[in-house]
């Protein structure tokens, strides 16, 4: 405002003195300088001022361009504001000549800045690796609408420009390489992938020379020129690329038949399974067509109409594929055994199936009907199988597992017994087993022809009874006696096609009993073999296993002149022989299926199983009763027991397992031998011949001892002797030798006595008859003489009665 009100003085000022000379009047004799110079020294510093605002307000920029490295532009030129405005004085008083000097080097530090930014500018341009980037850093120092940068601008716009040129050289090539066979994004369609390649080329060159030709006059240079023609070449083959493969895109999905014309489902060559009939070209297409439209291009209308369904075919392609799986799973569920039983349920399923091979397709209006009706039959099919498996698993797979885990034979746990008991126990145990086995083979049987009543229930014959009843039909109201001699033809033949379907389920049913039979055996195998394995580990044991290993019980007796065990080793083999045909017995007492009527006559008159096993190994005698002959009548599963391989083995092995103890047997009674001598010598004559040599106390006392020795050392012998499954009670042993050793004592101390005895006897009568003689009155000479040779003979025998008399403990 003060510049424009100077200049408007000045104006007025200048036209005035021109009214007065062009009048002939006198012209203002004051100086333009005196009355205008203050005016015009405040105007030159707003000048100044106005430059340094303006400088200020384009490097202000500085601080808010993200371009990297800019930022110490930025902060220089912040330091060069401070500086200025960290001045005191009034920078609005003309006669305050410090501001121009601040302003001269105000504008010269901002020159310098000036050069600092243009070489930053040069230093990011230095190596263009993209014309595309490098653009788009030029646009961004372009906005900072610098004017110090307009003429480097110019110069690298020249240097992209080259740089352009090699990248369409290089696109030239690589389109080249890889126009055959380009590389496609990922989950991308092949046509509309190949499309979006050549694009990204595209774009790669049209983007930069769009720029060239907007923001810039190079290309009215002869180089852009040639530059321009280069990328017309480039781009017409690129186009040219993209419209080539789009047309033949459009011409295969416009000559291809309606895939949803083909049938739903479809055969495989060679397992003959249903397998959902999906055209794999009808998600390519709906991914073609969808890419298509995003990229702008023509789409057929049919190619339309399969992306508007494209929900209803990817729903109805998934139901399809779990109805097949669902079926897949029954048949795949279904045991082995009951597949031919199960076949008419499987072809009923199969005939709804069979409808997706002819009838329906993907369009078809009648899809709704036919997915109602394959799940009723799947849900029928289900429900059906679940049935018979319940059954199956529940009254005959159950009952089966309880019988290959029942142990036939009772073996002691608390302490052994004896073989006797052992096997009397074992024949009332084995006798309730075969009664049980034998329920529960009769439950089976039953659960069986429940089974097969259930399949009959269920079983479709060939010809239905629509066409029996068409059939009459035609009899009862034929027009001519020709056609209904036709119409009682063809029923004939459907009564042969049924008696046909009859004789077929009949021989499925035998089938299935004849299966279910061999598994009832193969669980009676699995019982005999668990039993017989039982005893094996209870007999087959070492001498350092536990002391519960033992469960049969024998003695050690004597039986002069030897040592034997009670009941022998051959007894107690005999009776294990007895064991085992106990538990192959069992098997006897279950009949074979299909003799009901003659099972129940044998429970009525309760026949005694066991005891017919029992007479044949000897134990009990007696003529077999009428009961028996009948059970022996019956067929039952003892041969195919008792042949079984296993079973066969393990009574071979259980047949001789007490010959492995002979040695240890033999061992334990050759440690009783050291006792030999008490029973095997003459004890008179032993002890007379001892006695004879007219031994000393010492001697006679080292001989009792050496009996005592013999009976303390039997009293210390192990009560128990542990002989693999036997325990040896060494008791009626060791009372035997007792009674020897005592009489060994006895007998000595009787000789000893009697000896002894009779030196008393003969000590007394010395004593009597000497002290009869000292008795005598002494009347003369003679007696005292008879009465010191009566004492001299008393002093000479004092010390061999002393010694006679010595003390016998």
């Amino acid at each position: 405002d003060c510049i424009c009100l100077l200049k408007g003085y000045q104006k007025c000022f200048q036209e005035t003195e021109q009214t007065l000379e062009s009048l002939g009047e006198k012209t203002f004799e004051v100086s333009e300088m005196y009355i205008f110079g203050k005016s015009e020294a405040f105007c030159r510093r707003l000048e100044k001022i106005k430059e340094m605002i303006t400088v200020i307000q384009a490097f202000g920029v500085l601080s808010l361009s993200a371009i990297e490295g800019m930022d110490v532009m930025a902060v220089k030129f912040k330091n060069i504001c401070q500086n200025v405005q960290k001045k005191q004085y009034d920078i609005l008083d003309p006669r305050k000549t410090d501001f121009d000097v601040d302003f001269m080097n105000f504008m010269a530090k901002i020159e310098g800045l000036e050069k600092q930014i243009k070489t930053f500018m040069r230093t990011c341009f230095g190596r263009i690796f993209s014309s595309e980037h490098a653009l788009q850093l030029l646009q961004r120092f372009q906005k900072l609408r610098m004017p110090c940068l307009e003429e480097e601008t110019e110069h690298i716009v020249g240097c992209i420009l080259q740089h352009y040129v090699a990248e369409l050289e290089a696109t030239k090539k690589l389109y080249q390489i890889q126009k055959d066979d380009p590389p496609i994004a990922r989950n991308m369609p092949p046509v509309a992938g190949k499309i979006m390649w050549v694009r990204q080329l595209f774009r790669r060159i049209n983007e930069p020379i769009n720029y060239f030709h907007k923001k810039s006059n190079i290309l009215a240079s002869p180089e852009g020129k040639s530059i321009v023609r280069l990328y017309n070449k480039i781009a017409y083959v690129m186009v040219e690329f993209e419209v080539f493969y789009h047309n033949a895109w459009m011409k295969e999905v416009s000559q291809l038949q309606f895939p949803l014309q083909a049938t739903i489902f479809l055969s495989h060559p060679e397992t003959g399974k249903f397998l959902v009939n999906f055209d794999p070209r009808i998600p390519e297409i709906i991914q073609e067509t969808k890419c298509m439209l995003k990229l702008g291009l023509e789409v057929p209308e049919q190619a339309k109409k399969i992306v508007k369904m494209e929900t209803y075919v990817k729903s109805t392609k998934l139901r399809l594929e779990d109805l097949l799986r669902s079926y897949e799973d029954l048949c795949q569920g279904t045991p082995m055994f009951f597949v031919n039983l199960m076949a008419p349920k499987m072809t009923k399923v199969e005939a709804v199936f069979r409808q997706g091979l002819t009838m329906l397709t993907w369009s078809s209006v009648t899809l709704k009907s036919f997915f109602q009706e394959a799940d009723q039959v799947l849900y029928i099919f289900k429900q059906f199988l679940k049935k018979i498996n319940d059954l199956t698993e529940v009254r005959i797979e159950l009952i089966l597992k309880e019988i290959s885990n029942t142990l036939l034979i009772v073996l002691p746990v608390d302490g052994p017994i004896t073989v006797e008991n052992m096997l009397t126990r074992n024949e009332a145990y084995t006798k309730e087993c075969a009664e049980l086995l034998n329920r529960k083979s009769m439950h089976i049987e039953d659960a069986v022809q429940e089974l097969i009543s259930v399949f009959e229930k269920s079983y479709e014959i060939k010809h239905s009874k629509k066409t029996s009843e068409k059939t009459a039909k035609r009899i009862m109201f034929g027009s001519n006696e020709e056609e209904r001699q036709k119409s009682a033809s063809a029923a004939l033949h459907g009564d042969t096609g049924k008696s046909r379907d009859k004789d077929e389920f009949k021989k499925k049913s035998r089938e299935l009993i004849a299966y279910f039979s061999h598994q009832l055996l193969n669980s009676l195998q699995r019982a005999t073999r668990l039993s017989l394995e039982n005893l094996k580990k209870r007999i087959f044991v070492s001498n350092k296993s536990e002391e519960d290993a033992s469960f049969l019980k024998a003695e050690v007796h004597l039986a002069v002149p030897n040592v034997v065990i009670v009941p022998s080793l051959d007894d107690i083999q005999q009776d294990i022989n007895s064991l085992i045909q106990l538990i192959l017995e069992v098997s006897r007492g279950v009949a074979q299926w299909g003799q009901r009527h003659l099972q129940k006559s044998c429970l009525k008159a309760e026949p005694d199983t066991q005891q017919a096993g029992l007479k044949a190994t000897g134990k009990i005698s007696g003529q077999k009763g009428p009961e028996d002959v009948l059970i022996r009548k019956l067929r039952n599963f003892y041969s195919g027991v008792a042949e079984y391989e296993d079973v066969s083995k393990l009574v071979v092995l259980l047949s001789s397992s007490v010959n492995s103890l002979r040695e240890a047997a033999s061992e334990v009674l050759q440690d009783f031998q050291k006792y030999k001598e008490l029973w095997t010598e003459d004890r008179d004559a032993k002890i007379q011949e001892f006695l004879a040599n007219c031994p000393s106390l010492s001697e006679i006392k080292e001989e009792i001892l050496h009996y005592a020795t013999f009976e303390q050392e039997i009293e210390d012998l192990n009560l128990i002797i542990p002989l693999g499954p036997i325990e040896l009670d060494t008791g009626p042993l060791k009372r035997a030798l007792t009674i020897e050793a005592k009489a060994w004592k006895m007998l000595l101390c009787h000789y000893l006595n009697e000896e002894y005895k009779k030196k008393m006897t003969d000590m007394m009568s010395f004593i009597t008859e000497y002290l009869k003689k000292l008795s005598r009155p002494l009347h003369d000479l003679d007696d005292v003489r008879f009465a010191m040779e009566a004492v001299s003979t008393i002093r000479d025998n004092t010390i061999q009665m002393d010694m006679t008399l010595g003390p016998i403990e």
